[in-house]
């Protein structure tokens, strides 16, 4: 399984997971949790860290709330955050990645979105 592949894994389970809804041992991939290192990594740091990255998001939404954008685009962002903040992965190719799955996973536009978000979480 290519990174592209665990990143949309990733987000999957974030989706599932979102406000409490399915707890993480009852989610679907459940078994890639365990076994792919990356998707681990990248949920527990979410889970040990989601405050702070909610909260880092937040910051960069403008007229927004993190609860008032959709839930597909919500995830992407925690999983891009995720990354951005745990990992050496190059800035640019997770803000590619995260607008890829937004492109499969949300509304026409909400790209646009996602990438002036993440842009202005990088560009600090």
């Amino acid at each position: 399984m290519n990174r592209h592949e665990q990143r949309v894994k990733a987000f999957q389970i974030l989706f599932q997971i979102d406000n409490d809804i399915v707890d993480l041992n009852s989610v679907k991939f459940f078994d890639l949790y365990l076994t792919m290192p990356y998707i681990k990594e990248t949920i527990d740091y979410y889970i040990e860290h989601q405050d702070e990255i909610n909260k880092t998001i937040s910051a960069k939404l403008n007229n927004y709330t993190l609860d008032r954008i959709s839930k597909v685009d919500r995830n992407v962002l925690r999983l891009a955050a995720s990354e951005l903040l745990s990992t050496n992965t190059p800035k640019k190719i997770i803000v590619n990645e995260a607008v890829k799955i937004t492109k499969i996973y949300s509304d026409v536009n909400s790209y646009k979105f996602v990438n002036g978000v993440l842009k202005n979480f990088i560009n600090e």
